[in-house]
Order: structure tokens, then C-alpha cells, then sequence
């Protein structure tokens, strides 16, 4: 460890009532939380420096949310519920891309591999076919015109910076079952933390995060 570092931390905000039944995956409360860098000595936060994000987590079943979700919730029944499907649809299309573009980086694509992606549509059924045209356009053309970097920055806008983190860790797993991390994988998933628009030192965090 060492003496002095930044150190990216994840804080509830105590002062923040939570939003009542307001998860959209699973009902439950969603709590005011966010991301902030510190500067510590021998591993104790010692100063605050800023806050990176501020998001909605819930507290039952982990799903964040941007802020936006203060607003939704006020809204009619088949408004929010709209709003709310657009949401998962945007975390499945950058998730396939990502985790194809990801699957591609050595120029062969594994059975596993493939096993993986297909394994999203399952998941997904209602956008299968516009997730499959995903996949393929990825197969051909990667990352042209920053398409896999546009969908994670815009994740990071549209609902959060957790949400983002949360993909990272569904790929990192997806590479660790087919063996240990290449270099390549190391450095792209790097890229696609700042292409997110996170700070780099949010690889930490994300490590952390797969280790729990």
C-alpha cells in the first residue's frame, strides 16, 4: 500500500430521504449515494477532495439510477414505466456492444464466448432482434465512429455512473471464465472507463467491486 494515494469511495448521503418504492427493477427504496475521491494516508481518508457522482441506489436489490429518477417517479403510471423500460434498453444495447467488442479483441470469438452473448437475449427477449443486429454490427465493425463508447458514455448520462461500473464487472467476469485477463482486455476495459467519461482511478473501484 501506498503512504499517500487518491482513493475513490462510495458514501450514502445521511441528509437525503429516499425515494419510497421507487426501484424500478424490484420496488424497494432507492437511496441518495455518491462517489467521492479522498486523499489518504496509509490507507485513511484523510481529505476530501471532490464528488465524482451522485446517484439513486436501492437498497434491496443494488439498482442505480441517475437523479432523473426524483422526477419519473412523479410521473403518470404508463409515463414512468416508459421511462423505465428505455433505461434497461439502453444498459442491454451497451452491454452487448461492449461485450462483443470485448469477445472480438483477439479476432476470434470463442464458444463461450458466444454462449455469453447469446445468453443477453435471453435476458432481454422483448429487444432480441435489435440486440442481435447490435451483436453483428459490432462483428463487423468495432468500435467505428466511437459506436461501443458512445453507448457506455451515454449510459453514464442517462442513468449512472454505478450502472456503468456494473457492466465493467458483468464483461470482467465474462473474460475471467474463459481464462486470465489479457493485456489487451486490460487496456480496453481501461478505455472504456474514460470513454464512460469516469475518472481512471475508477478501475479501483472496480476491481473492488468484483472482489466483493
Amino acid at each position: 500500500m501506498s503512504v499517500f494515494e487518491k482513493k475513490v469511495v462510495k458514501e450514502g448521503l445521511k441528509n437525503e430521504l429516499p425515494l419510497k418504492k421507487a426501484c424500478p427493477e424490484c420496488g424497494g427504496n432507492m437511496f441518495l449515494k455518491c462517489y467521492k475521491e479522498y486523499f489518504s494516508l496509509f490507507g485513511k481518508n484523510i481529505i476530501a477532495l471532490q464528488t465524482l457522482a451522485k446517484f439513486y441506489e436501492c437498497s434491496a436489490c443494488g439498482s442505480a439510477y441517475s437523479l432523473s429518477l426524483k422526477s419519473i417517479v412523479d410521473l403518470d403510471e404508463k409515463k414512468k414505466q416508459y421511462k423505465f423500460e428505455e433505461a434497461k434498453r439502453l444498459y442491454a444495447k451497451a452491454l452487448i456492444a461492449s461485450m462483443t467488442h470485448m469477445s472480438g479483441i483477439d479476432g476470434n470469438y470463442a464458444n463461450i464466448e458466444e454462449q455469453n452473448l447469446h445468453g443477453i437475449f435471453g435476458k432481454y427477449p422483448n429487444i432480441a432482434d435489435e440486440l442481435i443486429d447490435i451483436m453483428d454490427f459490432v462483428k463487423v465493425n468495432g468500435n467505428k465512429d466511437n459506436y461501443v463508447f458512445n453507448l457506455l458514455k451515454k449510459l453514464r448520462e442517462e442513468l449512472s455512473i454505478e450502472s456503468v461500473l456494473k457492466l465493467l464487472a458483468e464483461i470482467v467476469q465474462m473474460i475471467m471464465a474463459d481464462g486470465k485477463m489479457m493485456e489487451e482486455e486490460q487496456i480496453l476495459i481501461n478505455a472504456y472507463i474514460v470513454a464512460s467519461g469516469l475518472p481512471k482511478n475508477m478501475h479501483k473501484v472496480l476491481v473492488e467491486k468484483m472482489n466483493n
